[in-house]
């Protein structure tokens, strides 16, 4: 029996030798660059750290809780073989802050007692001042004290009653501290909380090292709560100059860590997107759900363009019911039913929606208008811990994949960083890499960061439609615009100094030329009138023949020339018994499908022009049509 323990321990010797040999060897890293996409971030640190031979334990410390663990990346120059990565929580950092935060709560409970004690002595001598000062009758009415006796009882009053004030402003002073004391623990104790929420992760590398060295490490991790977004300022000071387009970037995070004296560059890629082609597999068909196709059917009839409606199902398929469909940043949403379909309305081109439900990954996408179907991932609650496993040797490279999608935090103020800025074209994204060094606070701040400002050649030209509204709207024609790599986003316009609103910067156009609308110019005037003398009705037998005539003027109250195109439209027929002829449009090109005339002209300043639009409409006398 002795033997066999013997051969039991002698067994496990080995493994318990080499257990105890592995030593934890803790590695400092500065944050050196940040590159932030659309939605996420990669962060790159740096470090170096004499590593002895043998089995080594490397632990990169302070990293964000916001992490991507598959995303972590390690590489390692010199004689090393990296045999696994694993990222894990701080939690030696986390007991020091609870051991802190324990102390604070007793420092502040022990200060709560003082203060109930302090403030109950302080109701007493109030209570005593209050019964000395009620009690002012020394004696009763039927008794007659000596003036020595009175004396000493008005002496004795006098004095009670000072020691009684004194000992109220001293309890009060006292009061007043302890409250001070109090307020500067609950703000450490405040802090501390804040600390113990943003509690770090640590990158923890087993190696093999071969020789001892000090090896330079580079460490790369993907974090989702940040993001940037464009925005931009389109500036015209007149027709006769060059359109000054600014592009800015706003970039935000909650990462979790401050990013300080870091260099920054700025992609308009998503590492979030599926970036794998799509593979067509056989398709297999079968009955259909026909109560759900008539569901769907019954939804589609009345829908509008501006209406977004879809369905929620598990990842089986399966509908989700009663799951969350809300318009981010917003209160506006809706719920799915029991077949797991729910209608939005949309409002804008595109809207991030935000997709929840009990016991599923909450999903973000674009929305917009159509019929949009979404498939919920289930939560595995039981994943705390990544461990990535890779053989190598030299280098010491590990690399994962960085799947899930990107949960933006909300935003507030905003920090402006006019930085010089270098950008280089991929083959399928843009980046910007700022020249100056930058800091973004882990506040969700959005800080503005000028990327580009440029004059561009650009066709001025005006656009009206008095039938629908007497004004004339100045759009920019930018040709080639596709070599401005821009991004859809907001604008702000500016005309002759004057902010004269927001709009949106859409590229959805395949045309070479994009229109950007920069709004009303009261520069130009526009007028339709009815010229009441070519107007008339005439009678003839069961018809009746409306005929109207309208001028249109147009004045250039500028002092450069301006290019000008003015549309009206005819009316079209759609009964047999309503004809419409006699049509006049001098100088006009008519659109024979839509009946639309467009007159171009270039109005010199300070000039006038003029157009007439007539046409005759025959139809029943007893029918009444609305003409303008």
């Amino acid at each position: 029996m002795k033997t066999k323990w013997l051969q039991f321990l002698l067994y496990f010797l080995p493994i318990t030798l080499v257990a105890q040999s592995v030593k934890r060897v803790p590695v400092e890293t500065k944050m050196e660059q940040v590159t932030v996409f659309t939605k996420g971030a990669q962060v790159k640190r740096t470090g170096k750290q004499m590593i002895s031979t043998g089995k080594q334990e490397i632990v990169f410390t302070g990293i964000s809780t916001d992490i991507e663990k598959q995303s972590v990346q390690v590489k390692a120059d010199g004689k090393l073989i990296i045999l696994s990565v694993r990222v894990q929580r701080d939690y030696l950092k986390e007991q020091e802050v609870r051991e802190e935060i324990k102390q604070l709560q007793e420092k502040v409970s022990a200060l709560n007692d003082k203060i109930s004690i302090t403030g109950k002595t302080l109701d007493v001598f109030k209570q005593e001042e209050t019964m000395l000062i009620k009690n002012q009758q020394i004696a009763g009415s039927t008794v007659t004290l000596k003036p020595e006796e009175l004396r000493q009882a008005l002496d004795f009053q006098r004095q009670r009653l000072t020691e009684v004030l004194k000992q109220q402003l001293a309890l009060q002073k006292e009061m007043e501290e302890l409250n001070k004391d109090r307020n500067k623990l609950n703000n450490q104790l405040a802090e501390m909380n804040r600390k113990f929420d943003l509690s770090t992760n640590e990158i923890v590398v087993l190696a093999d090292v071969k020789e001892t060295a000090t090896v330079p490490f580079e460490i790369t991790y993907l974090v989702q709560k940040a993001g940037w977004y464009p925005t931009y300022n389109i500036r015209v000071k007149d027709v006769a100059s060059n359109l000054q387009l600014e592009m800015n970037a706003n970039v935000y995070q909650t990462s979790g860590e401050n990013w300080n004296n870091i260099k920054l560059v700025l992609s308009t890629g998503n590492p979030n997107e599926n970036n794998s082609k799509p593979l067509i597999n056989p398709w297999f068909i079968s009955y259909t759900n026909q109560q759900v196709n008539n569901y769907m059917k019954q939804w589609m009839i009345g829908g509008s363009d501006k209406m977004l409606m879809g369905r929620v199902t598990d990842d089986k398929g399966a509908p989700v019911s009663s799951a969350s469909v809300v318009i981010k940043g917003t209160t506006q949403g809706t719920t799915t039913d029991a077949n797991g379909f729910y209608r939005l309305n949309s409002n804008a081109a595109v809207q991030t929606l935000l997709i929840s439900s009990v016991g599923f990954e909450q999903y973000e996408f674009a929305g917009g208008k159509g019929f949009a179907n979404v498939s919920l991932t289930p939560i595995n609650s039981s994943l705390s811990e990544v461990v990535v496993i890779g053989y190598g040797a030299s280098d010491g490279y590990v690399a994962g994949s960085a799947p899930g999608l990107a949960k933006k935090e909300a935003k507030s103020k905003s920090n402006s960083i006019p930085l010089q800025v270098l950008t280089t074209f991929q083959p399928i994204t843009t980046q910007y890499e700022i020249q100056e060094i930058a800091t973004v606070n882990n506040d969700g701040k959005i800080n503005t960061i000028s990327i580009n400002e440029k004059g561009i050649d650009a066709y001025y030209e005006y656009y009206t439609a008095p039938k629908l509204d007497e004004a004339a709207y100045l759009t920019a024609k930018l040709i080639n615009w596709q070599d401005l790599n821009l991004i859809p986003g907001e604008t702000n316009l500016f005309y002759e100094g004057t902010f004269l609103g927001k709009s949106y910067l859409d590229l959805s156009t395949d045309s070479d030329t994009l229109s950007l609308s920069l709004g009303v110019d009261k520069g130009i005037t526009v007028k339709r009138t009815v010229l009441k003398e070519f107007s008339n009705k005439k009678f003839l037998g069961s018809n009746r023949t409306d005929t109207k005539q309208f001028e249109i003027v147009v004045r250039n109250n500028k002092n450069v020339p301006v290019n000008i195109i003015v549309e009206d439209v005819f009316p079209i027929s759609t009964l047999k018994e309503i004809e419409v002829d006699d049509l006049k449009y001098d100088g006009g090109k008519l659109n024979d499908e839509t009946k639309i005339v467009t007159w171009s002209y270039t109005i010199d300043p300070k000039q006038t022009k003029k157009m007439e639009l007539r046409y005759s409409v025959k139809y029943p006398k007893e029918k009444k049509l609305q003409l303008d």
